[in-house]
C-alpha cells in the first residue's frame, strides 16, 4: 500500500468514526427531547445522557 493511499484509509476511518459520533450525540439529544417534555428535571437528563447543562439549554428552548 503507498503512502498516498495509507492516508486516504486514515482520512475514511477517522470519518467513519466523526460519524458514528455525531450520530451518538443526535441521539443523546433526541432521548434528551422527549426526557424534558415528559418532565424529568436537568439533573437526571444530565446524569442519564451525559450531556452538559449548556446541551439542555439549548434544547429547552
Amino acid at each position: 500500500m503507498t503512502i498516498a493511499q495509507q492516508l486516504e484509509q486514515k482520512g475514511i476511518e477517522k470519518g467513519r468514526q466523526e460519524g458514528i459520533q455525531l450520530g451518538r450525540n443526535e441521539g443523546k439529544l433526541e432521548v434528551a427531547r422527549i426526557m424534558l417534555q415528559n418532565g424529568f428535571d436537568h439533573n437526571t437528563i444530565i446524569k442519564m445522557t451525559g450531556l452538559t447543562a449548556e446541551d439542555l439549554t439549548r434544547i429547552d428552548r
